[in-house]
């Protein structure tokens, strides 16, 4: 899969508000994908921080998440996500039942913080009970990490696709 543009309004709107600014440290990543499930099968799949676990593939920086605040799903839900190269904490930015949700989340070593990650899902149903999934991420690089740009890109970008690759897999074939 790769990343792709599309001319669905919502998506554009989302493009342009999230344009990173020239000659930032900013790494950006656009897939979009059709899954052959419900718009409401994606929402919950990408909803469900615990059950990460249980779809998402660890060959790649992936290890785990978890919903770490009380209460329900919705905007400012705390998590952590764990990965290879630390743990991330972050909540959720954007959740609108069932077609956005959005993550914030910051990894710190040594109480600095190194990078922070902002990746979206933007999910509309088309008339065959399909969802397209249009999946925005950014992430800003701070201190040392800025000059880790090309490599935080390549790594960027295999994570996302993973990530989206693993999401279609685990929904079409059960």
């Amino acid at each position: 899969m790769s990343a792709t543009e599309t001319s669905a309004p919502a998506f554009e709107q989302l493009k342009r508000r999230q344009q990173p600014k020239t000659g930032t440290t900013t790494v950006r990543y656009e897939a979009r994908t059709t899954i052959d499930r419900p718009i409401g099968d994606v929402f919950a799949r990408l909803a469900d921080l615990d059950g990460y676990r249980t779809w998402m593939h660890r060959t790649g920086l992936f290890r785990r998440a978890s919903q770490t605040s009380d209460g329900p799903l919705g905007p400012g839900t705390a998590y952590f996500d764990a990965t290879r190269m630390g743990t991330f904490r972050g909540h959720i930015t954007d959740y609108q039942l069932p077609s956005r949700i959005g993550f914030r989340e910051t990894l710190r070593w040594f109480g600095s913080d190194l990078m922070e990650a902002r990746p979206q899902y933007l999910l509309e149903a088309d008339d065959q009970d399909r969802t397209i999934v249009h999946h925005i991420a950014e992430g800003e690089l701070f201190g040392l990490m800025r000059l880790m740009k090309p490599v935080a890109t390549l790594l960027a970008r295999s994570e996302r696709t993973r990530t989206v690759k693993s999401l279609r897999r685990s929904l079409e074939s059960g």
